[in-house]
């Protein structure tokens, strides 16, 4: 991104922010209606999209750029009163570390009184090898979605038996939220994309109608 200066659309109402951050690669239906859903469980006021520049812990990068990532989540969202996306880890550039972030997102943001973070169950598992991770708890604590292939409580604590009490385990079993999942994967959508084209049925049930409008505008994904 050229930008010297990220974009950050909060408006000064908001008191409690849900942050979603991920590579969007693209952004599919379950990336968009869940985090409407844990908004509403939670009573948040606004939900921030955070695409990440080079997120942690994967080992390749996003496919799409840049711009066509945050374009990408922009039209996804697009007529929801109360969501937004900001181009801040992009901007930054780099490895795109969830701690920098939000601590950046305090300071820009200091009428907001409560940030929660939302995590599939699976990130949950790999949060102890997250940067800062208890700082991180402190600023904005994670909420969790369970998911393929940590989809129920027993899984999730089997994945963090080597690392987490039951003490720690308790108030992580407390930041779980109960939703159905949709099941979709960026993955399995590009791989539709480079085989079949934009065209193929399938892809109207997986991506946002705007979202795969502008994939076909841009011709994304499909060399």
């Amino acid at each position: 991104m050229t930008s010297a200066r990220p974009d950050i659309p909060v408006p000064d109402f908001v008191s409690t922010l849900l942050l979603y951050g991920g590579g969007f690669d693209p952004p599919h239906r379950g990336h968009i209606e869940l985090p409407r859903q844990v908004r509403g469980a939670l009573g948040a006021d606004w939900l921030l999209y955070i695409p990440a520049a080079a997120p942690p812990l994967r080992d390749s990068g996003p496919v799409a750029s840049e711009a066509d990532r945050l374009a990408m989540v922009r039209a996804a969202i697009d007529g929801d009163l109360r969501a937004s996306a900001t181009d801040l880890e992009l901007v930054r550039g780099g490895t795109s570390y969830t701690i920098d972030t939000v601590r950046s997102l305090r300071e820009a943001l200091p009428f907001v009184k409560k940030m929660r973070l939302l995590i599939g169950a699976d990130q949950a598992a790999q949060f102890h090898k997250w940067k800062s991770a208890g700082e991180l708890i402190d600023l904005a604590e994670p909420v969790v979605v369970l998911r393929a292939p940590m989809e129920t409580r027993s899984a999730l604590r089997q994945a963090m038996a080597d690392h987490c009490d039951e003490a720690e385990w308790e108030r992580w079993r407390g930041r779980i939220v109960r939703l159905p999942t949709i099941e979709a994967s960026s993955t399995q959508i590009r791989q539709i994309l480079r085989e079949r084209g934009p065209d193929d049925p399938a892809l109207r049930e997986l991506l946002p109608t705007p979202v795969l409008e502008l994939i076909r505008e841009r011709g994304l994904y499909c060399d």
